[in-house]
């Protein structure tokens, strides 16, 4: 399969500043947390710091929307072997972070909007309990979660089949499956290293897919010029 230079370096920077995006956002919102870890203290905090929490919730918006064109692109890097792990992957994490924008607007909108209603903290909490009980909320949660890990899992796999990434990619992407689920700064931190240890080589695998026809990929000697007698 051959894709054009610029569209190599596109999605390339697609998968790179989307997941680094998403990363920034979550980690700049732990970093944040108050030592206590109750609701009012985090809600206390939210309404102390608003311009770092909209930058939070603009980051973790923004990373899903940035991902989906460099995910799509991907199993461009398995052009043959394992090339159905990587679509159904791709598919499945750009199905995934889709539906996690709605997931993370949800998140930090209503507990920015509550921090800044001057409502009694017990009051906001259950209307965030709610919010987290509520079908809908629990559908896009679990669409995203579900999503983000087996369509990482597939994807790592089918490029590692194609020979297209190298083979701790899986395992980077079984460590951050692993952590997605786990809570607490230490798992947070380790999910963040592995989440780059898995997308920053998709992305680099992207930039190796052959150029475009009539183009000469790097590294090709150009062809000699024929001579007609």
């Amino acid at each position: 399969m051959n894709i054009p230079w610029l569209t190599r370096t596109v999605a390339a920077a697609s998968m790179t500043a989307g997941a680094g995006a998403l990363i920034a956002g979550n980690l700049l919102a732990l970093a944040n947390q108050p030592d206590s870890g109750t609701f009012a203290a985090t809600l206390s905090m939210v309404a102390g710091h608003r311009t770092m929490w909209l930058l939070a919730a603009c980051l973790a918006v923004a990373g899903p929307l940035l991902w989906v064109p460099g995910v799509l692109a991907a199993p461009a890097a398995a052009p043959s072997r394992g090339r159905t792990l990587a679509v159904a992957g791709s598919l499945l994490l750009a199905t995934g972070l889709a539906v996690g924008v709605g997931h993370f607007a949800l998140f930090f909108g209503l507990l920015g909007a509550g921090a800044g209603s001057g409502l009694p903290a017990d009051i906001v909490e259950q209307m965030v309990t709610a919010e987290d009980s509520y079908i809908l909320g629990s559908i896009m949660l679990w669409v995203f979660l579900a999503g983000l890990v087996l369509g990482t899992l597939l994807l790592s796999l089918g490029l590692r089949v194609a020979q297209a990434v190298p083979v701790w990619v899986p395992v980077a992407a079984v460590v951050f499956a692993v952590t997605t689920f786990m809570g607490g700064p230490v798992a947070t931190a380790a999910g963040a290293v592995a989440a780059l240890a898995t997308f920053v080589p998709m992305a680099w695998a992207l930039l190796r897919v052959p150029g475009a026809a009539g183009t000469r990929p790097e590294g090709t000697p150009a062809r000699p010029r024929e001579h007609h007698g």
